[in-house]
């Protein structure tokens, strides 16, 4: 068993990193964040619950066909804003109704989502409208992501956290509750992480009855 434990372990090690491994491409964080941003901005730490994530101006129900004006807000009062550097950035994913951004030259579409360029990413707060959808029966969910930056471009003492909100149209009369502000695990990763923990435990029987 004594000349197994290092094989065991440096197989550990091994299947430890291919799963921290990205699967997605990275379009380049200064420039805005694709699919990889819905995973949490992973990059810069874990959430922090100091950084205030908001949808401004949403309805509490939405009349089809309108235009609502909104602001995306991000705000960590324990990190200050380096004037000279990026401020923050963000990952806006939309499941119906059309996005118009107010500075087109600071947003961007990335994957199914929008998210800043680099020059939008000197702000922490963006301005766009939202055109709901024409099905009043309809649920529309939002999912913002965003990042608190203290511009020393590194990926160290910056805040990310991230909120999902769901309207419904106003024929809509069905039930349902927010999010859990909460960063739990979706169902697909807590699928992944099983068969994750599955195979290294298949590895590590095989390697130690070898």
């Amino acid at each position: 068993m004594g000349t197994r434990l290092p094989r065991v372990i440096a197989i550990l090690i091994l299947f430890a990193v291919l799963i921290l491994l990205p699967v997605h491409n990275v379009d380049g964080f200064p420039n805005g964040v694709g699919d990889i941003g819905e995973q949490g901005c992973l990059c810069h730490g874990a959430e922090n619950d100091l950084t205030s994530v908001e949808i401004v101006g949403l309805p509490d129900k939405f009349e089809s066909n309108t235009t609502y004006f909104l602001q995306l807000i991000v705000d960590n009062p324990e990190i200050d804003v380096n004037t000279s550097s990026a401020h923050g950035g963000f990952r806006l994913v939309v499941s119906s109704g059309d996005i118009s951004f107010n500075e087109t030259n600071k947003s961007q579409i990335i994957g199914d989502g929008w998210t800043h360029t680099e020059l939008g990413n000197q702000q922490r707060v963006w301005n766009l409208t939202w055109q709901s959808p024409a099905d009043n029966t309809s649920l529309t969910a939002l999912t913002l992501y965003g990042n608190a930056v203290n511009g020393n471009g590194e990926f160290t003492g910056d805040g990310w956290n991230k909120i999902k909100i769901y309207v419904s149209g106003v024929e809509n009369y069905n039930t349902f509750e927010q999010p859990n502000a909460n960063h739990e695990l979706d169902v697909f990763d807590k699928v992944m992480l099983g068969l994750g923990l599955l195979v290294l435990l298949y590895i590590l029987v095989k390697v130690v009855k070898d």
